[in-house]
């Protein structure tokens, strides 16, 4: 089977070379099997890339966002089979095997890799406090998989799960089932629930979700420990989570949306006073205030644990500041 690897990317030239040098050096996959499709989201990539490498096209689609670019990737794609991957993932040598296993094992399937960070950058993040935060808090340890954990008691084999969704950093799909859910929705305006709301959505026409902790795959975003950057991305991928519950109702039962909501009459007590402190902390002078007084304290070498409570609240907050300018924009 022939494999259309799609790669959305957006100013992030120096990590998408080496996921895309990753790809034609280490993978066991025949090269003449598959091709590569990045699509440019932001400034121009170097043009040496496609003389670098064989059956490599660049598309660009400026600031039309992630779902955008990866439905304009399955456009231009020739293949069968369809493998979208986020820009700073380092696929395993057999992980293009593995995909086209399964897809013939379980026909309309939607199939996803696992990730844990590149060991490779993780001496970096445990030499800074936010770095340590990082490898505490999220997901992308091998010890601490978010997608296992969801998938509850859905487990088919040893290492296969059935979840209650997917991400898109190492998802498959046939190219003509693509075809005939429609790819994503592209009213989401970043990175952030597009590939929930394809899950579910497909989830919903009988198809099945697959994780495969078999199929391992390396995080190498070097750029997650900038925490300014790391608040920006939860600043903008909550807001295609407001979407994704009026899409989805049911998923307005999460605490993450109705703790964020505006004040509500039927609100408790607490819930109102939680609700307007974080209201008052995420205005722009507060959270600035609070950056700041953060990189003071790392500057002073505090202990972590003071950090790490400082980086969950001003994570709350940005959560809280970028769910409310989703909220508003849709109801207007």
């Amino acid at each position: 089977m022939n494999v259309s690897i799609i790669i959305p990317t957006k100013n992030r030239a120096s990590i998408l070379e080496e996921t895309v040098s990753n790809i034609y050096d280490k993978q066991k996959y025949p090269l003449n099997s598959f091709e590569v499709i990045i699509v440019n989201d932001g400034d121009n990539l170097p043009e040496n890339l496609t003389q670098r490498y064989p059956n490599l096209i660049i598309i660009k689609n400026k600031g039309k966002g992630a779902a955008s670019a990866r439905n304009t990737g399955a456009q231009a794609a020739k293949n069968e089979l369809l493998l979208f991957i986020d820009d700073d993932i380092l696929i395993g040598e057999t992980c293009i095997e593995k995909h086209i296993a399964l897809h013939a094992q379980y026909p309309r399937s939607l199939i996803s890799g696992s990730r844990q960070y590149n060991p490779d950058i993780l001496p970096i993040f445990k030499n800074i406090p936010f770095g340590r935060y990082l490898l505490m808090h999220d997901y992308k340890t091998k010890e601490n998989d978010y997608q296992v954990q969801n998938a509850g008691t859905n487990k088919k084999t040893d290492n296969i799960y059935s979840p209650a969704s997917l991400a898109s950093f190492n998802l498959s799909i046939l190219t003509k089932d693509f075809k005939e859910i429609g790819g994503f929705n592209e009213s989401f305006p970043f990175a952030g629930c597009e590939d929930q709301e394809l899950t579910l959505k497909v989830k919903g026409m009988g198809f099945q979700l697959l994780f495969d902790t078999s199929n391992l795959n390396l995080d190498n975003d070097k750029h997650v420990i900038v925490m300014k950057k790391w608040l920006a991305r939860q600043y903008t991928g909550v807001q295609g989570f407001v979407l994704l519950c009026e899409l989805f109702p049911f998923r307005k039962e999460e605490r993450l949306y109705y703790e964020n909501t505006p004040v509500n009459k039927s609100d408790s007590f607490n819930l109102k006073v939680k609700k307007t402190i974080k209201q008052l902390l995420s205005g722009n002078i507060p959270l600035s205030v609070l950056v700041n007084l953060t990189f003071l304290l790392e500057n002073l070498k505090v202990k972590d644990s003071t950090l790490f409570s400082l980086y969950n609240m001003l994570c709350g907050l940005y959560l809280n500041k970028g769910f409310r300018h989703a909220y508003k924009t849709l109801k207007n």
